[in-house]
């Protein structure tokens, strides 16, 4: 689905599978860029997503991954296998994805599967920029949710859009190696910068406006209390 120009949400709530993280695709000059790609269970859904646009999977030719999650990045040798698509992660999460950590990675904990072991072809840190059709994408280290967490922030014209992964209402955990100081220092970078509009890692097809005041607020209510009470994405609660 198109939210900007040069911005489709392909993947996530509501558009694939229920594991999946949202997954955005881009334009640049040699093909396309998909940040995030989704889980094995979602993967044939966002193929068909993205063919759905008129466009080739084949022309996609990297994977940048806001953190090593299961449901971030846990299609990435689908991806590779089939549409030869290398993958980039922070190097704070680049050894749990290589290894299939099934701890780190969330998919044990919250997905009931086991990781596979994953190629990681490149790394991501602040100041990595991307030129894409129609602007550029910058790469901001934020750790938190993970110490390899990184944001993406989108400057196309006028419009500036956060691409916020997990850093903006993502879980806590120190069984995925979340941190609380961290966390809060990445959150005072993020809103000391200016955005048009905001997306995060698990939301419908949709562009958040007033994002200054929004990303403002979330960061007044991080980590105010915490709930032990998070649901297994593979089970099935009746109450």
């Amino acid at each position: 689905m198109k939210l900007l120009n040069n911005l489709y949400q392909v993947g996530g709530t509501s558009l694939s599978h229920g594991f999946d993280a949202s997954a955005y695709l881009l334009k640049d000059a040699r093909g396309y860029l998909l940040i995030d790609c989704g889980t094995p269970e979602g993967y044939a859904q966002i193929v068909q997503n993205i063919r759905s646009l008129g466009v080739n999977p084949g022309e996609i030719h990297t994977i940048l991954a806001t953190h090593g999650h299961y449901d971030h990045v846990g299609a990435a040798n689908l991806w590779r296998r089939d549409f030869g698509c290398r993958l980039l992660v922070h190097p704070l999460d680049r050894e749990q994805v290589e290894a299939g950590d099934s701890a780190l990675t969330s998919a044990s904990l919250l997905y009931g599967v086991e990781a596979e072991p994953t190629a990681v072809d490149g790394v991501l840190d602040t100041g990595d920029a991307f030129p894409v059709e129609g602007g550029s994408l910058e790469v901001l280290h934020t750790p938190g949710h993970t110490r390899g967490s990184v944001v993406f922030i989108l400057t196309q014209g006028t419009d500036r859009v956060l691409i916020a992964g997990d850093t903006i209402w993502g879980g806590y955990s120190e069984k995925i190696g979340s941190d609380e100081g961290l966390w809060r220092d990445s959150l005072a970078r993020i809103t000391a910068r200016h955005y048009d509009y905001y997306t995060f890692g698990h939301i419908g097809p949709q562009l958040l406006a007033d994002a200054d005041r929004r990303l403002a607020e979330a960061r007044m209510q991080f980590a105010n209390y915490y709930n032990p009470w998070f649901r297994r994405f593979d089970q099935h609660y009746r109450y």
